[in-house]
């Protein structure tokens, strides 16, 4: 028993990857997923993200008090932590480094030659000359020494 395999009538056109016979294509207007997403669906980062804006009602001192999710959850793990837990405490002091080491690499004034190659790159970058500083403070001038080793060479 063979299969025979229909051919088609226009010899022009080859059936293969990425080409479905002409017949089994999709019609004009016709889509791929005629049911298509249900209407309201929400994805998962949306809906994770709505859970923890959303609000939670918390006991502090025996009085409660209404505060995020996501909040609820640091004081949570924070009292874990106090509670001798070791990966709540890891997990705080990794934060904590992640978010305040940031900061304290920041300071509020830069060295003085760093300040003028500042103001030289912004200027040269607005198209107009440095009003602070000028090329020679800027740039490194050559050692005395070396021009004259230079002079000496040539006489």
């Amino acid at each position: 028993m063979t299969r025979k395999i229909p051919k088609i009538a226009t010899a022009d056109y080859e059936v293969g990857r990425g080409k479905p016979p002409k017949a089994s294509r999709f019609k004009p207007g016709q889509s791929g997923n005629p049911g298509g997403r249900k209407k309201g669906s929400r994805n998962f980062k949306t809906m994770f993200l709505e859970v923890l804006e959303a609000d939670t009602e918390i006991t502090e001192k025996g009085r409660g008090r209404i505060v995020p999710t996501i909040q609820a959850l640091m004081l949570s793990q924070v009292q874990e932590g106090l509670r001798g837990k070791l990966r709540a405490i890891d997990s705080i002091f990794a934060r904590y480094e992640r978010y305040t080491e940031f900061n304290a690499e920041q300071t509020d004034e830069l060295p003085e030659d760093d300040e003028m190659l500042l103001q030289h790159a912004l200027a040269a970058y607005a198209g107009r000359k440095t009003p602070v500083a000028s090329k020679s403070q800027i740039l490194p001038q050559a050692d005395d020494d070396e021009d004259d080793d230079k002079e000496h060479d040539h006489g």
